[in-house]
């Protein structure tokens, strides 16, 4: 039996190599909130999880068979696939919660504050060890 584990590691120094593909991967999750909360009606009566990615994913990534309908691939060229994948899934997830959160508030008579949908975020991509870096593996003289 092979055991493996994963771990959450927090990044606080503000110096570190990788804040600008945070910084990039933020700017993205905020940009597709808001792409899917204006398409959320098309995406929501899509009830399977992968066709509901598929159609999020049309949306926004032109391939040589799809047009994207919005400029998400002119505002970030280049993303990472993985990268571009996990910002769509946690747009996603934001804009359902919110979704779900407003018609709960509605049926409860409006009790408390309204909802937010907040595209300022703290997302925090998960770094693959195959496709985001290498390790090194060369031995290092004294």
């Amino acid at each position: 039996m092979r055991t493996v584990s994963s771990y959450g590691v927090e990044l606080r120094k503000q110096n570190i190599p990788i804040r600008q593909t945070l910084d990039i991967y933020r700017s993205a999750v905020s940009c597709l909130i808001e792409i899917y909360s204006q398409a959320w009606d098309e995406l929501a009566v899509i009830t399977e999880s992968k066709k509901r990615f598929n159609t999020a994913e049309h949306l926004v990534h032109t391939t040589k068979k799809n047009q994207a309908r919005f400029d998400f691939d002119l505002r970030f060229p280049k993303m990472p696939s993985y990268l571009r994948r996990a910002a769509i899934q946690h747009a996603l997830g934001s804009v359902s919660s919110y979704k779900t959160r407003l018609e709960l508030w509605k049926k409860m008579d409006k009790k408390g504050g309204t909802p937010k949908l907040v595209c300022g975020n703290h997302a925090m991509p998960v770094f693959y060890r195959d496709v985001m870096y290498r390790e090194d593996t060369e031995e290092k003289d004294g």
